[in-house]
C-alpha cells in the first residue's frame, strides 16, 4: 500500500537530477505552481512542485521509489525533496486543470490511481484506485469537462475511461473499447494492437490513440454524460 516517507531538506542540483536518469526516465514528470493571491497582477509563482515517477519492479528494471515531490524554487531553479509516496510502477502522471488531484497509470498492472494534493506544501495523499481495464496503461488524460479519465491500455490493446468523482476519488469504469484491426509487420513489437497514447484534440471534442501494434490512429468522441466513446474512425500509417 502506498506509504509517504519524510521529507528531507536536501537541495538538489541538476546534476543530482541527471545522475538519477534511469529512474526518471522510465516514468514521467510535471510541474505544479502555485500563486500568490495578494500579488494576482504580477502572476508570479510563490512555488513551483515537480512530481517525478518511476518504474518500482525488478521486472521494469527500476530503481525508483514510487512517486517523488519536489519544491523547486522559482527564482534559483533549486529542487528540494519533499516526500517519497511508495507505489508500484507510476509511468504516467497528470494534474487536473484546477491542479487540486493527481491521477496516475501503472506499468504491468491494470489501475488508476487518484492522490490529493496539499497546496501548501505540494505533498500527495492517496485517495482510490480504479481499474481501467486492460493490463499496462502507458498514458493517460483527462476531458475538458474535468469528469473522465481515458487510458491506453497498451499490452491488452483497449482503450478505457474512468470517472472522476466530484471529491477526486475515481469511480468504476463506464467504458472500455478493443482496438481492431491487422497487426504490422515487425512480429515481436507488432503482434497486437498496442495504444501508446490517448490525446484530445485542441477542441475537446475527439481523442487521437495511436496504435503502434496496428499502425493506425484511431479517433473517438467521448460522450460526456455517459462516459460512452464513439468511434469515429481511423487512418493507417504510411
Amino acid at each position: 500500500m502506498a506509504k509517504a516517507s519524510p521529507a528531507t531538506d536536501k537541495c538538489i542540483n541538476r546534476r543530482t537530477v541527471l545522475k538519477g536518469g534511469t529512474a526518471l526516465a522510465a516514468g514521467s514528470a510535471l510541474l505544479r505552481g502555485g500563486y500568490a493571491e495578494a500579488q494576482p497582477r504580477a502572476n508570479r509563482p510563490t512555488a513551483l512542485f515537480a512530481y517525478v515517477g518511476a518504474f518500482t519492479t525488478p521486472e521494469r528494471k527500476g530503481h525508483g521509489g514510487g512517486i517523488n515531490v519536489y519544491r523547486v524554487d522559482p527564482t534559483s531553479g533549486a529542487w528540494s525533496h519533499e516526500q517519497l509516496l511508495e507505489i508500484a510502477n507510476p509511468s504516467f502522471l497528470t494534474l487536473d486543470r484546477a491542479q487540486r488531484f493527481l491521477y496516475s497509470v501503472h506499468a504491468d498492472l491494470e489501475e488508476v490511481s487518484a492522490y490529493a494534493i496539499d497546496k501548501q506544501n505540494g505533498r500527495i495523499t492517496a485517495l482510490n484506485r480504479q481499474s481501467c481495464g486492460g493490463k499496462n496503461p502507458v498514458h493517460l488524460s483527462i476531458d475538458p469537462t474535468g469528469r473522465w479519465i481515458i487510458t491506453a491500455n497498451y499490452s491488452a490493446g483497449t482503450v478505457g475511461v474512468v470517472p472522476i468523482e466530484k471529491d477526486g476519488n475515481l469511480g468504476p469504469r463506464s467504458d472500455l473499447v478493443n482496438l481492431p484491426g491487422e497487426p504490422g509487420p515487425d512480429r515481436k513489437q507488432q503482434a497486437s494492437s498496442h495504444p501508446h497514447d490517448a490525446v484530445f484534440d485542441p477542441s475537446g471534442g475527439f481523442i487521437a490513440v495511436p496504435d503502434k501494434g496496428l499502425d493506425r490512429v484511431f479517433v473517438f468522441r467521448l460522450d460526456a454524460a455517459s462516459g460512452k466513446l464513439m468511434p469515429n474512425g481511423h487512418r493507417t500509417a504510411g
